[in-house]
Parts: structure tokens; sequence; C-alpha cells
């Protein structure tokens, strides 16, 4: 049975998630406007998908805790039963994952370049930590060697056996596609105005060939394409 306190801690804890660290997160996008000097990218219709992609993934790994984990989705106050179906059955961390879709989806929407290049990378590499340095051992604590079960979307294991499709449709979302974000983003970027050539006098003067950009540009095409090699 619950206790009053028990109650009040866990509705504190809750504001804390739900109300304060978003508050935060809005104010130090706001304050950090004029600090980061990179261009914003806006779009309404791409900031409103990803808010809902984002808030759909959190509103179904918090119901898959409450209805199967028969608990709460606070990791101060987890949920007794390991859940490992319905959503959690492709995502290990829906949640994290849906909160900083969703940041991103916000700050694409609103045009903010603070929000963006700064506030929603920090709030990605905390959630990382969170679960690397904390709910992963707990989770083993309490749950032992069923904890390490994969997840559909989880990256393939080091062994030596044919990939399946799974695999493939894992490393295309948790590899490629994210590296081609970052690839956009960076081209996205620009020249930076402080950037240097590492080129030398000598080898200014070579000639360019051509037909040479086919072969640079063949990995581009290759490279996706080894996830689909045997």
């Amino acid at each position: 049975m619950v206790t009053p306190r028990g109650i009040a801690s866990r509705v504190l804890y809750g504001l804390l998630f739900a109300v304060a660290i978003p508050g935060v997160m809005v104010w130090w996008a706001t304050a950090a406007a004029g600090a980061v000097p990179l261009p914003p990218l806006q779009s309404g219709p791409a900031g409103t998908a990803l808010i809902a992609a984002g808030a759909a993934l959190m509103a179904a790994g918090g119901l898959g805790l409450v209805i199967m984990g028969r608990g709460l989705p606070m990791n101060a106050f987890p949920p007794p039963r390991l859940v490992q179906s319905g959503i959690f059955r492709w995502f290990a961390n829906p949640m994290y994952l849906g909160f900083v879709l969703v940041s991103a989806g916000v700050s694409i929407a609103a045009g903010s370049a603070s929000g963006l290049w700064l506030v929603t990378p920090v709030a990605a590499l905390a959630v990382t930590a969170l679960v690397l340095g904390y709910e992963h051992h707990d989770l083993v604590h309490r749950f032992g060697p069923a904890a390490h079960a994969e997840v559909g979307l989880s990256l393939p294991p080091d062994v030596d056996r044919p990939a399946t499709p799974r695999d493939r449709v894992a490393v295309i979302i948790r590899v490629l596609v994210p590296w081609l974000v970052v690839y956009g983003a960076v081209q996205g970027l620009g020249r930076a105005p402080d950037a240097f050539g590492t080129a030398t006098d000598w080898e200014r003067g070579w000639p360019v060939w051509p037909w040479t950009e086919a072969v640079y540009a063949s990995t581009y095409l290759f490279v996706p394409l080894t996830v689909l090699i045997e």
C-alpha cells in the first residue's frame, strides 16, 4: 500500500519530468538563442510530425509500463515487472526516444537554432547516460539475464550467423538513418567562417580527372548496399 508520502513523492517526481525539465529546456533554448551561431531549421509540418511521433512513442511506452509492468513509468519507482512486449518489443527505451524527438520537433517547428543544435543534443546525451549509467544496471540487478534480451530494433549481436531481415532493418534505422540525418545537418550548416583548407601548395597543382568523381560517389551507394549483402 502506498502511503500519502509515497503518493506525494510520485507526484513531485512526475512533475519534475513532465513540467520542470521541459520548462528548463525551453528557458535554456530561449536564453541561448543569441549564443548559437548556427542556422535554424524551421518547418511546421516536419516539426509537427516529429512531435507527433515522439508523443506516440512516449504514450505507448508509458501505457506499457502501467498496464504490463503494473507500475509507473518512473525510474525512481520502477514497475515490478519487466516489460518486453508492445512497443518495448521494438524499442528498449521508447519514452526517452520520444522525448528527444519531441524536443527536436519543437525546435524545428519554432525555428530555434539553440533548441535544435544545443538543447536537443544535450537531452539525447543525458538520457543515454541515464540509461547506460543507471537504468540498464538496475534492470540487470532486478531481473537478471532477462534484461539482456534483444528487442526488435537492437543492433545485431557479434555472432557468426547469417543476417536476418530484422538485423538489416535495425542497421538501417539505427545506423544509416542517423548518419544520413547528421550528414544532412552538417551540409546544411555550410562552411564555417573560420574554416581553412589543408591542401599544400604542391597539391593544388594536381589535375582533376572528372571521371574519378564517379569512383568517389560510388561509396555513397556501396555503403548502404552492404546491409543487403549476405
